[in-house]
């Protein structure tokens, strides 16, 4: 049913729960697994982030690093399962994150895109946004969230 799956991972505990669940998918239906991870630098470039109090240059490192850290494990833990996954880091400066993946799996021709979310809502919600929310509410493909599970340590 699915040949192409795209998970979305950030190292939290619901991203952890998607990603098993795309390798579960990905073994099931025999599909190649590209594993993605967005750097989000619009938050460090908002308009209310003084330049005098941010270092950008190892900000923008330490979100790099640790995106191929999660990248990494992610590979790893697909490798110890049987697959042999893609992955890719996507960047963002515009705050934008589910834009980043939805545009990644159009190029790459993802048939699923699997992805973790909070399930915030209210305050919360209208502070930090969601990017699941924004993923499906834009996305031509079909997207299976998941939220985390009280067993669903983040990744390394």
């Amino acid at each position: 049913m699915y040949a192409r799956i795209l998970v979305a991972v950030d190292g939290s505990g619901p991203s952890t729960r998607a990603f098993r669940e795309a390798l579960r998918l990905a073994a099931d239906q025999r599909a190649v697994l590209r594993i993605a991870h967005v750097v989000d630098l619009g938050v460090a470039l908002a308009p209310w982030a003084e330049p005098a109090f941010i270092d950008y240059a190892t900000l923008d490192s330490a979100l790099h690093e640790a995106g191929r850290r999660i990248l990494d494990g992610a590979v790893a833990e697909a490798r110890a399962a049987g697959l042999e996954p893609e992955s890719v880091s996507l960047e963002t400066e515009v705050d934008d994150p589910a834009a980043e993946i939805l545009a990644e799996a159009e190029r790459w021709g993802a048939d699923l895109i699997v992805m973790g979310t909070h399930g915030r809502h209210g305050l919360a919600h209208l502070i930090l946004g969601s990017v699941a929310e924004g993923v499906v509410q834009r996305s031509r493909v079909p997207v299976l969230l998941l939220r985390a599970s009280d067993d669903a340590t983040p990744a390394a």
